[in-house]
C-alpha cells in the first residue's frame, strides 16, 4: 500500500492510495468523521458489482487511508478499537496487572467462557441462540493515559525494543519483559460489562451489549470465540497474546504485512477471522494449525 496526502482544507484531507494490486484510489478523509469520499476507476464504485476480493481491497484502502492520516497528521481518524497503538497500550497495561487485579477486571469473562465446558447452564440473551453456535464474548477496555498522545507512537516505541533482534516474537507464551517497558506504562481505567455476539452460521448476527462505565468510546475491545479457558496455562497470558494477534489483524486488514514480532498465529479479531475465513486475499492466520503461505495480505 502506498499513500500520499495532497492537501488539507477546513478539516478535509485529500489522499491518494495505491492498493496492493496497483489500483489507484482517490479519497477524502475528514479529520474527525473519517472517509467522506472514495472513488477508483479500476474497481466498481457500486459494491454490488464487485467481487468479494474487490470489496476487501476497497476496505483495505479505506482502513489504510485513515491510518496514514492518523500517523502523518496526528488526527484520531482510526476507529479506536482498531488502532494498533491503542491495542499495544492495552497489551502492556493488562500484562502489568497483578493476578488479583486481572481477576477483578476480567474474571467474569473467563467465567462466561468456562460455562460452555463445565456443565453449567449457558444463558444467552437471544431466544433463538444455541450455546453450540458461534458465540463471541466481548469486553471493552478503557485506558489512561490516552495512548495516542505519545510521541513517538506507542507501537513504534515498543518495536524499538527489538532493534538488533528483529525476528523475535513480541511475546513468549504471553510473557513480556516488563522491566524494559517502564516508560510505556498504562493503567486500566475501566472495563465494560460482557457483550455477547451470536452468529447462527446462516449469515445472521446479533449482539447484546453489556454496561459501558464511561461516557466515551473504549480504547480496545477484547473478543473471544467461546473456548475452554482451562485449556491454557494462564488466562491473563492468553488475553495478552490475543491482543498481539489483534495488532497482527489490524495491519493485515489495512493491506500491510504485520511487523515481524506480530507474525504469529492465533485468535485475533472477529472481523479478521471473517475476512481470513472467506476472502482469498488472506491465509487463515487465526488458526494455530493452518499452514501460512505468506504474510502478504494480497
Amino acid at each position: 500500500m502506498n499513500a500520499k496526502i495532497e492537501g488539507e482544507s477546513e478539516g478535509f484531507l485529500k489522499i491518494y492510495v495505491e492498493d496492493n494490486k496497483g489500483a489507484k484510489h482517490d479519497l477524502t478523509v475528514h479529520n474527525t468523521s473519517g472517509i467522506e469520499y472514495h472513488s477508483c476507476d479500476e474497481i466498481a464504485n457500486n459494491p454490488a458489482l464487485r467481487t468479494r476480493e474487490e470489496c476487501e481491497r476497497v476496505d483495505q484502502t479505506r482502513r489504510y487511508a485513515r491510518w496514514h492520516v492518523y500517523r502523518e497528521r496526528g488526527y484520531d481518524t482510526v476507529p479506536p478499537t482498531e488502532n494498533p497503538d491503542r491495542l499495544m497500550a492495552a497489551l502492556l497495561g493488562i500484562a502489568m496487572l497483578s493476578e488479583t487485579a486481572f481477576d477483578e477486571q476480567f474474571g467474569d469473562l473467563e467465567e462466561h467462557l468456562q460455562r460452555h465446558y463445565d456443565g453449567s447452564t449457558v444463558d444467552l440473551p437471544f431466544p433463538d441462540a444455541d450455546p453450540d453456535d458461534a458465540i463471541v464474548y466481548q469486553k471493552d477496555v478503557y485506558l489512561e493515559p490516552d495512548p495516542i498522545k505519545l510521541e513517538p507512537p506507542v507501537l513504534e516505541q515498543f518495536l524499538g525494543r527489538f532493534e538488533g533482534d528483529p525476528d523475535s516474537p513480541a511475546l513468549d507464551d504471553g510473557d513480556i519483559l516488563l522491566d524494559q517497558m517502564d516508560d510505556l506504562e498504562f493503567e486500566i481505567e475501566a472495563v465494560s460489562g460482557i457483550h455477547t455476539l451470536h452468529n447462527d452460521g446462516q449469515g445472521t448476527e446479533q449482539t447484546d451489549y453489556g454496561e459501558q462505565p464511561l461516557d466515551r468510546e473504549p480504547d480496545v475491545r477484547i473478543e473471544l470465540m467461546a473456548f475452554d479457558p482451562a485449556s491454557v496455562d494462564s488466562f491473563q497470558h492468553y488475553i495478552v497474546s490475543h491482543l498481539a494477534y489483534q495488532i497482527r489483524d489490524r495491519f493485515l486488514l489495512m493491506g500491510v504485512k504485520p511487523p515481524v514480532p506480530f507474525r504469529a498465529q492465533g485468535w485475533g479479531t472477529y472481523e479478521g477471522f471473517q475476512c481470513q475465513k472467506f476472502c482469498s486475499l488472506y491465509d487463515e492466520y487465526w488458526s494455530s494449525e493452518a499452514t501460512i503461505q505468506s504474510w502478504e495480505p494480497w
